[in-house]
């Protein structure tokens, strides 16, 4: 599954992320986006992320750089 971070960069599975507010790093493990629209999933937690606690939003996310 592919969704968009807060500044519409194409995250997915794999891509390394920051959570915006804790400056804390990760690569993304998992998308939940299961029979969601695309407007839905950037807007619900839906994303996993390794070494971070808990689910995140995309639009909570900026990606560094490419995977």
């Amino acid at each position: 599954m592919m969704t968009y971070d807060r500044n519409r960069n194409a995250i997915t599975t794999g891509s390394r992320v920051m959570i915006n507010g804790t400056g804390k790093t990760g690569t993304i493990k998992a998308i939940k986006a299961d029979g969601m629209t695309p407007a839905q999933v950037r807007r619900s937690k839906t994303v996993e992320i390794d070494g971070c606690d808990g689910e995140f939003e995309p639009i909570e996310l900026i990606r560094l750089g490419m995977h």
